[in-house]
């Protein structure tokens, strides 16, 4: 396939009409949404993450941390006196009325900064597991839902690393994608090896911009 990057450069000065395009991505825990923002962003689109965004907003001095802190105690703090990530998934992911009270903290900031970030950038692509909850389907043109079956998505969360029990955890905080699926306008399996998963992605920027 051609080099997305310089054929999107030919084909937008040509097509006012194609100089403004936000894909949300959205799926389960370990779908493949990460690789599937990668190829987007290869593709010359501004890129971000609700994990990323979420990560700043929990850095010590932010408004939204004060908050957390303020609702969840210094039983989160690191050594540094920062909101420790681990502590605070250690709590809100074994009790469902504590994801509750992070969520009402943390889903309109991110929405917030996703939005303005989104305005920013006339190409963007947003990765976002709950982007359907988070009642964000308006704030984007076109929504690909990556979908993986159980097999390849613990293969993924071996090749992370992440704890078994923790994984098992947020993908059932995630895992609604009937609800995911009604807001999709694409749908990607990512049910083989990651060559021919980034393939599918790419297929799909092309066919966005009508290019055969």
């Amino acid at each position: 396939m051609r080099n997305l990057s310089r054929l999107l450069s030919i084909i937008l000065p040509q097509n006012k009409s194609l100089r403004r395009l936000r894909i949300g991505i959205t799926g389960s825990f370990a779908s493949g949404k990460s690789e599937a923002l990668k190829v987007f962003a290869e593709a010359g689109f501004f890129t971000c993450s609700a994990d990323d965004i979420a990560h700043g907003l929990l850095e010590k001095g932010n408004p939204v941390s004060e908050k957390v802190l303020e609702a969840f105690g210094d039983v989160i703090r690191d050594n540094k006196g920062s909101i420790s990530r681990e502590k605070l998934k250690s709590i809100v992911f074994n009790s469902e009325s504590s994801m509750r009270e992070l969520e009402t903290i943390m889903h309109p900031a991110i929405k917030s900064e996703m939005e303005n970030i989104l305005a920013s950038h006339p190409l963007c692509a947003a990765e976002d597991a709950i982007l359907a909850k988070m009642d964000m389907r308006r704030s984007f043109d076109k929504i690909l839902l990556v979908r993986c079956p159980a097999s390849r998505r613990e293969k993924n969360i071996q090749a992370r690393g992440v704890d078994q029990a923790l994984a098992q955890k947020i993908y059932s905080f995630q895992k609604d994608e009937r609800y995911a699926a009604d807001c999709a306008d694409f749908v990607i399996e990512n049910n083989a090896s990651v060559p021919i998963f980034r393939e599918k992605i790419k297929k799909l920027i092309v066919d966005l911009y009508g290019v055969y």
